[in-house]
């Protein structure tokens, strides 16, 4: 019988710990193959990144592989340290050769290097002073990969953060580098849906209609059950079907969530709990998660607090008898008070992104 806990949630999920996403898995090899770009939208803790690195663990051999967490870069320097230290690291085994394709790509940018863990080369550039120093920089996956006669894959996590990078002229830049990019494919990703649907989908900005969208949703249930189930069978214990449906019903399928709540479960059982309530688990959870009482303290607005009382007693906000219950002025207000709350990350196509959230206010209500 296993010791370790198999629900750990706060990390990103991995070989056996990753849950089905088989159609998206096919959907990015695909892309891979073909050289089109992908844009990954889900809201935060739906498993994006854990999808972009499992598929990364699953290319490996076949094409060399590349993770840039905007959450991370806090320059353009620092963006192009890691698009080259990132690209030579995951292509060259040899930190010789490393070495020489950089300095004969690279030479003017002064670039310094140290092995990596895997014995090829680590590089860190000279500080990028002008757009042309960061136009090579962003070139270099492709002149690698047309030299290696490879393709590579490169992902941008966060990728909305770029707003913050002098946000309009790196877009342009960055666009005008990856259209000529044949060997390399991009694969955006982000938390904020709002933000990254602006980048991809308005017309006046440089990515418009680039990319492939892949909308990520919540988990599938029946693989999830499996998961469930076995996953407490492989360790020594027992739930029945109805316990996992139960915990899946409690938390509407969101793939973190879920995990914390067996999690809890799993420890229960190991200290010799016979009988666990799910329910009365959940509530002692949701009693102790201060990020649900900091994310309510942070809504100021009361048309927000009673939009989310709504959505949390599964009304509908936009119908009359909702807004003359909870006060909510018009229809129109609800629209752009609902538009404030996707922009915050709170809503996700017009409902609570964290079933926690909704029953932590569903009880301040009751």
């Amino acid at each position: 019988m296993m010791n370790e806990n198999p629900f750990e949630y706060r990390l990103l999920a991995s070989g056996e710990s990753f849950i089905d996403r088989e159609q998206e898995m096919k959907d990015l090899l695909e892309c891979a193959k073909s050289g089109q770009n992908v844009t990954i939208y889900s809201p935060r803790r739906y498993g994006k990144s854990s999808l972009i690195m499992e598929f990364f663990h699953r290319l490996s051999g076949d094409m060399p592989t590349v993770y840039i967490d905007f959450n991370r870069v806090n320059s353009v320097s620092e963006l192009a340290d890691r698009v080259v230290s990132g690209t030579a690291g995951s292509v060259f085994s040899s930190f010789e050769k490393g070495i020489s394709m950089v300095k004969d790509t690279l030479l003017s940018l002064r670039p310094t290097f140290a092995p990596n863990e895997s014995g090829g080369v680590s590089v860190s550039l000279d500080l990028v002073k002008t757009e042309r120093d960061l136009e090579k920089a962003l070139r270099f996956p492709q002149i690698v990969a047309e030299k290696r006669d490879i393709k590579i894959v490169l992902a941008m996590d966060e990728f909305q953060r770029i707003n913050t990078l002098n946000g309009d002229r790196l877009e342009r830049l960055l666009r005008s580098v990856i259209q000529e990019q044949d060997r390399v494919t991009y694969i955006f990703s982000g938390s904020q849906v709002n933000m990254l649907r602006e980048i991809f989908e308005c017309g006046d900005r440089p990515f418009f209609q680039s990319t492939k969208v892949m909308k990520l949703g919540k988990l599938p249930v029946k693989p999830f059950e499996d998961y469930i189930m076995n996953s407490f069978e492989k360790t020594g214990f027992e739930v029945d079907e109805g316990t996992v449906r139960e915990i899946l019903e409690l938390t509407e399928g969101h793939p973190m969530r879920t995990k914390e709540l067996c999690f809890e479960l799993w420890n229960q059982m190991r200290a010799g709990e016979r009988t666990v309530s799910v329910k009365d688990l959940l509530d002692v959870l949701i009693t102790n998660d201060l990020y649900l009482e900091d994310t309510w303290n942070h809504i100021n607005s009361v048309l927000q607090r009673r939009t989310l009382e709504a959505l949390a007693n599964h009304e509908k906000p936009h119908s009359h008898t909702t807004i003359e219950k909870y006060g909510l002025k018009s229809n129109s207000h609800v629209q752009r008070t609902m538009k404030s709350l996707e922009r915050d990350g709170i809503l996700y196509e017009g409902d609570i992104v964290d079933p926690f959230l909704r029953l932590w206010i569903k009880r301040r209500t009751d």
